[in-house]
């Protein structure tokens, strides 16, 4: 298989899901984060997905749960500071 076909394929098992994934009234966005493959970010209510389509033909998924804690304003400085300082290492 080439290159060209291997992307072109990754792009159409994106495009479907991502079809599919709004014919359910789930949002979701496709996105290049990874050399080998392609992303689909999903969001639900109280979940984020994460759904890795690969050139070796893997799927892989990760799912992302909020244990229903609320925080206040004042965390948003702290977050940044926080993963800020992590990101950039």
């Amino acid at each position: 298989m080439t290159e060209s076909l291997m992307a072109t394929e990754l792009l159409q098992r994106a495009h479907t899901l991502s079809r599919r994934l709004e014919g359910a009234g789930i949002w979701n966005e496709v996105r290049l984060l990874r050399e080998d493959g392609i992303t689909v970010l999903a969001r639900v209510p109280g979940e984020y997905w994460e759904i890795d389509l690969l050139e070796d033909g893997t799927t892989d998924v990760e799912v992302f749960r909020t244990a229903g804690d609320l925080e206040d304003e004042s965390s948003i400085e702290r977050l940044i500071s926080e993963f800020g300082e992590k990101l950039r290492h």
